[in-house]
């Protein structure tokens, strides 16, 4: 196949997924995590404020202008997608490009078709995500750097002078490419000086001080604006400082954990460069006081690194790849297998060259930009980019020499790399997310199977089991929801309030009574909540847990008439006449025209007045 052929097809399949998941009622821009917070942050920008003063960048800028720019024009997120997708199939040519440079033709083809399968490369692009650039940056800045390294200087060259670029100034290209990865990835910058040192090691020192000063160059509009419109000095953004803390600090596991005090989701975690320095400066305290433990968590963090498990975050990958019905599925290459082949390919294919050393260095540097802060899949992709490339090689090398020891040392890497570490992969949250999704569109049947699903993967789950519960309500099989729903009372404020209404459908009332007196509500629940509970109460024949719940909700609304006719038929309902009457009084002081009101008042003052 010619390769505009082959990339057409490349583009197809990953433009299939983008119109897939754009439809997907998860990934809309409107529901919330990261998604909603660059896209929030785009239309600030679209709204005239350019800057998103006045404080730091609480996230890598790169990408809010990016989709700033695409959706301004185009007013179509299907749109940024597509064009996500079309930067994802150039990644797929600068993998070709690089490992021909590097490894060969057949090599290059090998690692072209392993990245076009690759389904965490496809399903990032089709997000609405930073990471969806990741890809496409770092295949251009090591196919940049490929071109830099490939001027012969009397040692074994590359295979060919890719562009006339080879015999110019190409380093401060390659570390521009650096440069603006670093702005939507910021822990590039960390792999970034590794190379330009590396390349200092191989005696490239004019390559390596062209390389900074293009990083550098590529920071620099948004280091100016940060002192400008912040007041502080910053190179790209905030959340350093909490993501150090993060994976270094008290509690840390190596991934992505809940900070005390804080909600976890992008904005929640937004915090100043005073506070980013607080929590860096709580970690090396932390660091400084447990040393032992902190060498054992980098190490930890390093084979989390090289480990092929999923651990997605805000987005599961597998759900969407297994569970969604989309293309996905046939996309069967993943970190299982790049990152075995890949490490193998990149140190028996390497080439005759030392300059070798400086574009691999980049493997070695990334992965450690990783280990400094904490592990996830989406903070890995850089590095699977450098590995699919090394994997064509490692393919490449077997077909041309094959021996028992490289079978050996390949199987030992791929056993390593695949040892299962029982992390969750989001899935079960994500079918969770979907239960929650159908409910709320009364759709009990989807809502129902979501659920069920959801189960399989965290049995016992309490919010799975009310949510499976709920669904079974709303479906109308009352007697079956009793079971989940007693199982998920811990789960929600109004867990009993649904397993009263199932009790009642059951014919159980002293047991739906008993559930509803259990219920304990937040303080600051909505008025109309207690005045359900109440009405609930009243059809239980409980006045006494009717007249409670409708005494708070007098409290928080006590304008609302209806409020406090309702706390009145309570109280009526209980035969305390004296105490109704000013209720039925107050109700219609304002509302005169309830004539319900009028003639309960009525009826208590003649009680009240032969008594």
């Amino acid at each position: 196949m010619k390769r505009g052929g082959y990339l057409v097809a490349v583009f197809l399949l990953k433009a299939g997924v983008a119109l897939q998941l754009d439809k997907h009622p998860l990934l809309q821009p409107n529901t919330g995590l990261d998604t909603t917070a660059y896209v929030e942050l785009a239309q600030r920008v679209l709204a005239g404020d350019v800057a998103l003063g006045p404080g730091l960048y609480y996230v890598a800028p790169l990408y809010i202008y990016f989709l700033a720019a695409v959706y301004g024009v185009t007013k179509s997120f299907l749109a940024v997608r597509l064009l996500q997708a079309a930067l994802g199939t150039l990644a797929v040519l600068l993998i070709f490009l690089t490992a021909r440079q590097w490894f060969g033709r057949r090599a290059a083809w090998i690692s072209a078709a392993l990245a076009a399968l690759t389904g965490i490369f496809t399903w990032y692009e089709a997000l609405i995500l930073q990471s969806s650039l990741d890809v496409v940056l770092t295949a251009l800045a090591l196919w940049l750097l490929t071109v830099i390294l490939s001027r012969a200087d009397g040692e074994g060259s590359p295979r060919r002078r890719p562009f006339a670029i080879a015999q110019g100034d190409g380093g401060i290209l390659a570390g521009l490419a650096f440069g603006v990865a670093s702005l939507n990835r910021p822990n590039m910058l960390v792999a970034a000086v590794g190379v330009a040192l590396a390349l200092f090691a191989v005696k490239r020192l004019r390559d390596g001080g062209l390389l900074l000063a293009g990083v550098l160059l590529a920071l620099a509009p948004v280091t100016i604006r940060n002192v400008v419109v912040a007041h502080q000095w910053a190179l790209v953004s905030s959340h350093g400082g909490i993501n150090f803390y993060i994976g270094n600090g008290p509690g840390a596991t190596g991934y992505f954990h809940d900070v005390p005090g804080m909600r976890s989701t992008i904005q929640g975690l937004a915090i100043d460069t005073e506070e980013s320095s607080y929590y860096s400066s709580r970690a090396w305290s932390h660091i400084r006081a447990h040393p032992m433990q902190w060498i054992a968590l980098l190490l930890r963090k390093a084979y989390g690194t090289i480990n092929a498990a999923h651990v997605s975050i805000p987005f599961s990958y597998t759900f969407y790849a297994y569970d969604a019905g989309t293309l996905l599925r046939f996309c069967v290459v993943g970190p299982w297998l790049l990152v075995p082949l890949g490490l193998f390919g990149l140190a028996v294919a390497a080439p005759r060259n030392r300059h070798y050393l400086a574009w691999v260095a980049f493997v070695p540097a990334y992965a450690a930009s990783v280990v400094l802060f904490f592990v996830t899949e989406r903070n890995k992709l850089p590095l699977f980019v450098a590995l699919a490339i090394g994997a064509g090689a490692g393919v490449d090398a077997l077909l041309r020499h094959f021996t028992a020891r490289r079978a050996a040392a390949l199987a030992l890497l791929f056993v390593a790399v695949n040892w299962p570490l029982h992390l969750g992969d989001g899935r079960a949250e994500e079918r969770l997310r979907m239960a929650e999704h159908a409910a709320e569109h009364g759709d009990a049947q989807e809502a129902e199977r979501w659920a069920r699903l959801a189960l399989e993967s965290h049995p016992g789950d309490a919010r799975t089991e009310y949510l499976l519960g709920r669904a079974l309500l709303a479906g109308g099989r009352s007697s079956e929801a009793v079971e989940h729903l007693q199982h998920g009372l811990s789960a929600a404020p109004l867990a009993g309030y649904d397993l009263a209404v199932a009790l009642q459908q059951s014919g159980n009332l002293a047991g739906a009574a008993q559930a509803l007196r259990a219920v304990q509500m937040p303080p600051d629940t909505p008025v109309e909540t207690w005045l359900q509970l109440g009405k609930r109460a009243g059809q239980l024949n409980a006045p006494d847990l009717a007249e409670s719940f409708f005494r708070r909700a007098v409290a928080i609304a006590p304008n609302l008439p209806r409020a406090h006719h309702l706390l009145g038929l309570a109280l009526f309902a209980q035969r305390r006449y004296a105490d109704a009457a000013p209720e039925f009084e107050t109700t219609l002081r304002l509302d005169p025209t309830n004539s319900d009101a009028r003639t309960a008042l009525a009826y208590c003052r003649k009680v009240t007045s032969q008594e």
